[in-house]
Order: structure tokens, then C-alpha cells, then sequence
């Protein structure tokens, strides 16, 4: 996600960043976070496991194998 960004100093000598508008998350945005990688992936690439007393989704079948 590497998206251009433009600085200039204003009249009272902050630097301000003007970002390009948009949402990173492409598609439907029915988008959840793994919880090794966090990166969000859409449900049908994530799997459950139980950790720690809790369900947690993780990148199925790992994380290095998905782009």
C-alpha cells in the first residue's frame, strides 16, 4: 500500500500530509484481520482456531503462502 503522498509547510510552519482519498480494502468489504500476519483477507482465505480460551482467524493454509 504504498500511495504518493505530497507535503508542504503551511503559513505557521506545520507540515501537513494530503493522502489519496479511497479505502485500502477492495471489493464487498466483508474483509477480517489474521491474527498472526494482520493482514485482512476475506473469510473464505481465513481459518479458526482456538487460542488461548479464545477463536481467533488465522491465513489459511499459512501466511507465507498467501500474497
Amino acid at each position: 500500500m504504498s500511495k504518493d503522498t505530497v507535503t508542504a509547510v503551511s503559513q505557521d510552519g506545520l507540515r501537513y500530509q494530503s493522502k489519496v482519498g479511497g479505502s485500502p480494502f477492495l471489493g464487498s468489504g466483508h474483509t477480517r484481520s489474521c491474527f498472526k500476519c494482520g493482514k485482512h483477507r476475506s473469510p473464505a482465505s481465513l481459518q479458526s482456531i482456538r487460542l488461548l480460551g479464545r477463536n481467533e482467524v488465522i491465513c489459511k493454509p499459512s501466511c507465507q503462502t498467501l500474497p
